[in-house]
């Protein structure tokens, strides 16, 4: 069987040879390769995955090219966890309305990706202080994004490869946008649990703030701790089942962290990755005592109308209503008796006063005439 190369139009070069399929998923496919020029390495060659229907339309093609090529942007930035760059190929052919079809090539990472690993070795979560390590990671990594001017919107665990000694890879890099900028729009397919709530939708890109990514990460050490994805739902994000095992972590300073980046209002995350980094190690770890942190809690899990008898049941939540209304007595004291009085029409004294000093009068003169 002949070997298929990746051949450049303008380069009569056969450097990277395929060698099967890695990943097929809704917009890319990513194949494993060998690079001929450097000892057979591996490789990752990824190719788009046009939507069949809109093939011939030339501004979605173009659409989706330009985003290839915008990773490849992204992977030339000094920032650490992302994969090396090694080469932009344009093959001569291609199946759309437009011809000269790009492949990026770039760094293979060897290892499991995070959601993988946590699902199929640790169902129930990993230890707290290994969660804490690798969350610190990731925000080391997104504080050197945004000082570059990106904003990475969607901290999916399938976007990070773990290998040995916990080192992670960062491999899903196509939400990468600049902060401020409208993303484009054929990738607007966030993972709502994984996404700040003000991101999944919007278009302009005026919510696309560092901020936005804390919740992200802060999402992302929920699902280390308990091995439960977050649900979509900004009120109650947590399942029943991840809010009993997070309750349990030990130090509660993890958890903190935690429910400080996932709150539902940008204004009440962290803002900045300085902020938050001298926070990620055990001995820094934030109590209900450091400013800023007293009055956080984990969400409540339920679903639905908030009701007395919709509480998740055993959840250590008070199984009252979020909002009591406190019955008003009826105006007793004398400030109510004196606001009473101040409805009663002025004219009636003026008029029955004048009109008793008469009937008065008229008895007087009665009596003195008998």
């Amino acid at each position: 069987m002949s070997e298929q190369f990746l051949v450049d139009f303008g380069r009569d070069e056969k450097r990277f040879v395929i060698k099967e399929l890695l990943y097929e998923g809704r917009s890319y496919q990513i194949a494993l390769a060998e690079d001929r020029l450097m000892d057979d390495k591996l490789v990752c060659a990824k190719t788009i995955a046009y939507d069949a229907a809109r093939m011939d339309d030339k501004r979605y093609v173009a659409q989706r090219r330009k985003a290839l090529h915008n990773e490849l942007k992204i992977l030339s930035l000094p920032t650490h966890l992302l994969p090396e760059p090694l080469d932009w190929i344009q093959q001569e052919t291609s199946e759309t309305v437009m011809g000269r079809e790009p492949v990026l090539v770039y760094e293979y990472a060897h290892g499991q990706n995070l959601y993988d690993y946590i699902t199929q070795n640790f169902p129930e979560g990993i230890n707290p202080i290994r969660a804490l390590r690798i969350f610190k990671e990731l925000v080391a990594f997104l504080g050197s994004l945004h000082g570059h001017g990106y904003v990475f919107r969607d901290l999916d665990p399938r976007h990070f490869i773990i290998s040995v000694d916990d080192i992670i890879h960062v491999v899903g890099c196509g939400n990468i946008t600049a902060i401020g900028e409208a993303p484009n729009a054929t990738k607007m397919d966030l993972n709502p649990s994984y996404s700040a709530p003000e991101i999944r939708s919007e278009t302009s890109g005026q919510f696309l703030r560092p901020a936005a990514d804390f919740y992200g990460v802060g999402a992302l050490l929920s699902f280390l701790l308990s091995g439960e994805e977050p649900r979509e739902s900004v009120e109650n994000p947590l399942t029943k089942t991840a809010f009993d095992r997070l309750s349990a972590v030990d130090p509660a300073g993890v958890t903190l962290l935690m429910s400080k980046c996932m709150q539902p209002l940008a204004k009440n995350r962290f803002g900045r990755a300085e902020r938050l980094l001298p926070m990620c190690d055990p001995e820094t770890l934030p109590t209900s005592t450091t400013k800023g942190f007293g009055l956080l809690q984990l969400p409540a899990p339920w679903s639905g109308a908030e009701r007395p008898d919709n509480r998740a049941a055993n959840s250590s939540i008070s199984s009252g209503p979020l909002i009591s209304v406190q019955q008003q007595p009826e105006a007793t004291n004398p400030q109510g008796q004196k606001a009473l009085q101040k409805k009663e029409p002025k004219g009636c004294r003026r008029i029955l006063a004048p009109f008793g000093l008469i009937v008065v009068l008229v008895v007087l003169a009665l009596v003195f005439a008998v």
